[in-house]
């Protein structure tokens, strides 16, 4: 999958310089169109003349960049992200606008960091700035990117938020033959049987699923040999949820949702010249229906009282996700800082050395990497001073030893919460009904 965001430059020599290091991109994910990456400015400038000219206006030069950046998991090449680039500017601003498309190389997630002139040059306006067309348009054009390369594209989630699906997985989850379903399911059958978190990865690879450690726990689809990230199938299957599965067999996943069926909108126009998928719609709100009019019945509530019941579970749901994901990130964050003090301590001859070079900007060339390790630990072992008051490793594991207690703790009472709700929800309803039954 990939996102774009859009934000103004304010000073484009300066961000051409920062783009241009050589340790970020090189010469070859470097492509301009009706300008020079040499000359941007000059090129920017010779246009806001023009269109100062025709307004009769003094506007100073101005222009924005859309950063466009693809998820490891989709394993692209550097070639590949920058050719969509290319394609997504040129859709996007309609051939009107100058830009240059430069693709970074330097994290996991390839970017593309696209700079373009607000002054159309056909037309001299102004570039549309509006949400339509400075967020809606903008995605719209990059999901068609993400749909003709086989990328995930945007669907909008519950409260309007967003997440990633693709048609064709909604399609193959109705029918039970989605990698991600099946995937959910192997996940749970392999944690029942595992009595450690190593068991549970080799129990894994045993059934052909290769998996990755990051950030996020990844699993490998073996026919199209891409990694899927467990976070994309809830909390519930995040890398610190599995391990506490394992170690409580009693824990019982709670589902989010009442519903198992979603309504679908076939006014949408992918289903309008399309028979079989019409009739494929039909068939699952018809299931819909089924399944609703049976819960209803089961519950003996009305169709409000049903969507109040499944809008706090909801509600509670989302405020622990994030929880979750909050103290998973502090987690990951501070894992990746161990060993600072010891790389700072390790540096001291490194420093001692520089302070005696001749030549110190050679010197720092030739111990590039060693000063990159240097710097990393000095900024690590900063912010551990300044945000957590830890001096030394020892704090620094105490600390996370903790974070993981907290972790284990919400995420377990979780399922407790969600009894006592909706307990409190059941004695609310039957006093309610009691209610009406007396003043009949």
């Amino acid at each position: 999958m990939s996102i774009v965001k859009i934000q103004k430059v304010r000073n484009l020599g300066a961000f051409i310089n920062y783009g241009m290091q050589e340790h970020k991109t090189n010469e070859e994910l470097v492509t301009s169109y009706e300008c020079s990456i040499e000359t941007i400015e000059r090129d920017f400038k010779s246009v806001l003349v023009d269109y100062n000219e025709k307004n009769n206006s003094n506007k100073n030069m101005s222009a924005r960049m859309i950063i466009q950046s693809f998820d490891s998991d989709d394993i692209l090449t550097p070639e590949q992200v920058h050719q969509y680039g290319i394609e997504f500017a040129d859709n996007y601003l309609k051939g009107n606008h100058q830009y240059t498309v430069i693709t970074h190389t330097e994290t996991d997630n390839l970017h593309n960091h696209i700079i373009f002139n607000d002054i159309d040059f056909n037309n001299l306006k102004m570039f549309d700035s509006k949400r339509a067309n400075s967020l809606d348009r903008l995605r719209l054009e990059n999901d068609k990117i993400s749909e003709k390369y086989g990328l995930s594209i945007i669907e909008a989630g519950r409260k309007g938020r967003k997440k990633y699906l693709a048609f064709n997985e909604y399609v193959a989850r109705s029918k039970k033959e989605s990698f991600k379903g099946k995937l959910e399911e192997i996940i749970d059958k392999n944690i029942s049987k595992s009595n450690s978190f190593d068991e549970f990865l080799s129990l894994m690879q045993k059934e052909g699923y290769e998996h990755k450690q990051g950030k996020y726990l990844s699993f490998q689809n073996p026919k199209s040999e891409k990694f899927m990230r467990t976070k994309t199938m809830g909390f519930n299957y995040l890398e610190s949820s599995i391990k506490y599965r394992i170690e409580n067999k009693g824990y019982s996943p709670i589902k989010t949702s009442i519903m198992n069926r979603q309504w679908i909108d076939k006014s949408q126009a992918k289903f309008k010249n399309n028979k079989g998928l019409q009739r494929w719609a039909t068939k699952q709100n018809i299931n819909y229906l089924n399944e609703l009019s049976s819960k209803l019945y089961k519950l003996n509530v009305s169709l409000s009282e049903l969507d109040e019941i499944e809008a706090t579970k909801e509600a509670l749901i989302d405020s622990f996700e994030k929880q979750l994901l909050g103290i998973d990130n502090e987690i990951f964050r501070l894992k990746k800082m161990k060993g600072c003090f010891q790389t700072y301590k390790q540096s001291h001859p490194l420093i001692v050395a520089y302070k005696k070079a001749e030549n110190k900007m050679a010197f720092k060339q030739e111990h590039y990497h060693e000063f990159k390790q240097y710097d990393v630990a000095k900024r690590d072992m900063n912010y551990l001073k300044k945000n957590y008051d830890i001096t030394d490793e020892a704090e620094l594991h105490y600390k996370l030893s903790l974070l993981t207690k907290e972790r284990n703790l919400l995420y377990g009472s979780l399922g407790k919460e969600k009894g006592v709700e909706i307990d409190r929800q059941e004695q609310q309803r039957q006093q309610q009904q009691r209610k009406k039954e007396n003043e009949r």
